[in-house]
């Protein structure tokens, strides 16, 4: 077996790679005899092994009902152990079944919870960290509470933007069908009835006629099949490093640029207020909360303000030298700093920049509709002119 490890050496080197041992016990014991202290060991698993088909991971769902159940249980006075115990028992899902019976295993061999749930690989850095401070300060509860109202915005978050975008997609979606259905239906009907030859129809005329005599089965299948088969190969393929390097440079889309910088913001507001409302210090907030940013260019951007910190300088001197934060932030991170209320700051920060996506998203889904009624409205008349030039030549008659 081939195991994946990153570790630390003596000097403090942060060392990594892929390890042949017989078990996970057996490659702990050589890179510890190799005198690291490690970090990360897990079995390197083949391709195929790693993206299975049908293969059912936690949700956000499952995360937010299992957190929240366990901050019920816990606050009835229900150990930990026992509480997994029973979620165990009432769970169907098999994922979260074997996660919850190997965390179960973890903590009677003694591993802390925190590192029980982090050696599943399954869960969210921050939900670790939010369960070891939990730890820390002896309130394991309040962690679960916690993670619980984070996953609650994450999900509300994500249902809020595929509500404003179920009617765009199916207006655009209802327009193809109709689209398919003139080119396939009607348009080769109708000049089968003339049985003129294409030479001989308007310029308009033969384009349409051209795109209906394309529009075929054997064509189709081959379209659906590369598709599919653009599908399959994208799977396998980094693909979320693909859309995050083009999502990056959508924030220099003047149009976008609010949508983008508004929606990452709240997110990193959201994910500051919740680590320090738990306890976290702020400088190791921060390093976790960076990574809910998936714009590149304001990700880097929060990155260097970490080392300017951690030399002693003013949380609103660094933040003021980040390009898309707005002046407002500058100003509050101030106030906060000055109160040591930056906790609430933070939630302020959400609140507004909340607001700020919804009003951008409601203004550009706005414009989606008429622009694809006008498109329609388009090529509809560009087919009906043509229809009605294909009449009029035929016909003999002159404009």
């Amino acid at each position: 077996m081939n195991f994946q490890y990153r570790g630390v050496d003596i000097s403090g080197k942060e060392l990594k790679g892929t390890l042949s041992a017989i078990n996970p016990d057996d490659a702990m014991s050589r890179l510890r005899g190799m005198g690291l202290t490690i970090i990360y060991l897990a079995e390197k698993k083949g391709l195929l092994e790693k993206r299975p088909f049908g293969k059912k991971r936690i949700t956000d769902t499952d995360l937010y009902n299992l957190s929240k159940e366990l901050s019920v249980l816990l606050n009835a006075g229900i150990n930990i152990d026992h509480a997994l115990d029973i979620l165990l028992g009432s769970t169907s899902k098999t994922s979260l079944k074997d996660t919850l019976a190997q965390i179960l295993r973890d903590i009677k061999g003694g591993k802390t919870l925190s590192q029980a749930f982090a050696d599943t690989q399954k869960f969210n850095p921050l939900i670790n960290v939010m369960i070891k401070v939990g730890e820390n300060v002896g309130d394991i509860r309040a962690a679960f509470e916690n993670i619980a109202q984070y996953i609650h915005f994450q999900i509300q978050f994500k249902n809020e933007i595929r509500n404003a975008m179920a009617y765009p997609i199916f207006l655009v979606f209802a327009s193809i069908v109709i689209l398919f259905a003139i080119f396939k239906l009607i348009i080769p009907r109708f000049f089968s009835i003339f049985g003129q030859e294409s030479a001989s129809l308007p310029f308009v005329s033969r384009v349409l006629y051209s795109i209906s005599n394309f529009i075929n089965s054997t064509n189709i299948f081959f379209f659906l099949l590369g598709i599919g088969l653009i599908g399959i190969s994208l799977r396998y393929m980094n693909l979320k490093k693909i859309l995050q390097g083009v999502y990056s440079y959508l924030v220099y889309i003047p149009f976008l640029k609010n949508l983008i910088i508004h929606l990452e913001l709240s997110k990193f507001s959201y994910s500051m207020y919740t680590m320090l409302k738990s306890g976290v210090e702020f400088i190791n907030a921060l390093i976790l909360s960076k990574d809910v940013i998936q714009n590149t260019m304001m990700k880097v951007e929060i990155e260097r303000t970490e080392q300017q910190i951690k030399e002693g300088k003013g949380i609103a001197d660094v933040f003021s030298y980040v390009s898309f934060m707005p002046p407002m932030m500058h100003s509050m991170l101030r106030v906060g700093e000055t109160s040591g209320n930056l906790r609430d700051i933070f939630f302020e920060f959400y609140m507004v920049f909340d607001e700020r996506f919804k009003n951008s998203m409601r203004r550009i889904l706005a414009l989606v509709e008429p622009i694809v009624i006008t498109i329609m409205g388009v090529v509809v008349g560009i087919i009906v002119i043509s229809l009605i030039l294909t009449v009029m030549s035929v016909s003999n008659i002159k404009l």
